[in-house]
């Protein structure tokens, strides 16, 4: 009988992820052999190493562990290195085509399209790509995304105590940390999000793509994965498209959770009942009326252009898309501001998107409201409340330590980053990309490509990205947990 040593699912979990990664392979493999590619050489070995690889991680994992409650500490293990393996194996056909310079370029690559921030490290357009390395990163991305998500209603829990997941699922989802459960609520939200992928598709295709381009599309909005440069709707000039493409963002920034209980109950309206949902749509239609009305008024653009480009890129950078459909980082400084103010906001909990997310936002700003009126009146008693509910304390002071959490790592970010040659306004949009998965956001002030920072600029952005998605407390518990490991050896 093998001896465990408490990380059984850890492996199971990781063993897992990488033959996932094997057959996500087997399709651009596919796809070259019948394009008649001679890329489809690219996709052999890392196949073969993902599927070998993730076979002896699944034997390392014992099969009475599927019986028991993940563990804190496996929690945190798998939050952390799931990206990097998903990285090394999505960066194989990268190094192996020649086309990048470096493993660090190829790295930051693979990691930008697996955390959906759409940058690249590139001298040109990912369009220019072999198709099939395209359909790779379109793949990564729509993967990503889903692990993501996955994660969010998973391990996540078990991890941080949700950080107001519990909230946005209106406390009616049951989070549990044994194996069969977590299976369960990773083939819902995989459900959702892979039926929500063909609607999206249907959607781009009605709007006039071809339907492998509206596959692609729909991944990467899924995923929100856009970026500033690759499949940029400002090459197209079509309203009907941006209109197709901004209700799929608005898909991309619901809760696959709450999605999935609307589905199941037969029900779509209850959406709009949902507190966050409906803080978002409002956050939407009064930026970008804000916007349209600066643009108009400044005399940017005329009046139906300024509705039509303030209301697409207000959703592109709430949804942290990034997707380009108007020269935006040549409009006045205060829409610039505006839109990158609008990459911290994010969607919703529980769906891929970045950012802070609108629910832990609302708590934050009751909570302001509430001490505010404690001041004026110390006596008062006063509780925050999300649909009539009130939140508890513990999630409460949870999502404060997140907020103060994340804009630290944002701020230190920067710094590191200030040092590779780029200005502190460049040095902010960048970290403000790579942390929100808002890859435009660099845009905003004229850095577009990243084929200019130095290599160890790149590897620090990827794992910028990575702090952004695994939520920044699993990455120090992590830490805590190497720092008190030292300190029983010592």
């Amino acid at each position: 009988m093998r001896k465990e040593n408490g990380l059984e699912l850890f492996w199971l979990l990781m063993g897992q992820m990488s033959i996932l990664m094997a057959g996500a392979l087997l399709v651009p493999f596919l796809a070259a052999l019948i394009w008649q590619d001679k890329e489809a050489l690219l996709f052999v070995l890392p196949m073969l190493f993902a599927y070998g690889l993730g076979k002896k991680l699944l034997e390392m994992g014992a099969a009475e562990g599927r019986q028991r409650q993940l563990t804190i500490k496996e929690g945190v293990f798998f939050m952390a290195y799931v990206w990097p393996l998903m990285g090394i194996i999505g960066l194989m056909p990268y190094a192996i085509s020649g086309l990048f310079p470096s493993f660090s370029a190829a790295f930051f690559e693979a990691m930008s399209s697996l955390t959906t921030t759409g940058l690249s490290c590139l001298p040109y357009d990912r369009l220019e790509l072999p198709r099939t390395l395209t359909l790779w990163h379109s793949i990564m991305s729509w993967l990503g995304g889903l692990t993501f998500v996955v994660v969010m209603v998973t391990v996540l829990p078990q991890v941080s105590g949700c950080f107001g997941l519990t909230l946005s699922a209106r406390q009616s989802i049951f989070f549990s940390p044994v194996w069969n459960r977590m299976a369960q609520s990773a083939r819902q939200g995989t459900t959702v999000y892979a039926v929500l992928t063909v609607v999206a598709t249907g959607i781009y295709y009605l709007a006039g793509l071809n339907p492998f381009e509206a596959l692609v599309r729909a991944m990467l909005t899924l995923s929100s994965s856009g970026g500033s440069s690759v499949y940029a709707f400002i090459y197209y000039n079509s309203p009907v498209l941006e209109l197709a493409a901004m209700v799929v963002m608005l898909m991309s920034s619901l809760s696959l959770l709450l999605v999935w209980k609307a589905w199941k109950v037969r029900k779509p309206f209850m959406l709009l009942q949902d507190t966050e949902i409906r803080n978002f749509l409002l956050v939407v239609l009064g930026v970008g009326a804000v916007l349209a009305s600066h643009l108009y008024l400044t005399g940017t653009y005329d009046f139906l252009e300024s509705l039509r480009y303030g209301y697409f890129q207000t959703m592109s950078f709430i949804s942290t898309n990034g997707f380009v459909v108007a020269p935006f980082w040549a409009w006045p400084s205060f829409d610039r501001y505006v839109l990158f103010l609008l990459v911290f906001v994010g969607g919703c909990i529980g769906s891929a998107t970045g950012g802070l997310k609108i629910m832990r936002l609302l708590v934050l700003f009751r909570l302001s409201w509430a001490e505010m009126r404690r001041t004026l009146h110390p006596r008062m008693v006063l509780s925050i409340k999300v649909d009539h509910l009130p939140v508890p304390d513990k999630i409460v002071g949870r999502i404060l330590a997140f907020f103060f959490l994340y804009m630290t790592v944002f701020f230190v970010f920067v710094m590191l980053l200030s040092l590779s040659g780029i200005s502190i306004m460049q040095a902010l949009g960048l970290a403000a990309g790579c942390l929100t998965s808002t890859g435009a956001s660099s845009a905003l002030f004229g850095l577009e490509n990243l084929h200019i920072l130095p290599d160890w600029a790149k590897l620090v952005c990827s794992l910028l990205m990575v702090l952004g998605r695994v939520e920044i407390f699993s990455f120090l518990v992590l830490i805590d947990m190497g720092r008190r490991n030292i300190q029983k050896r010592w």
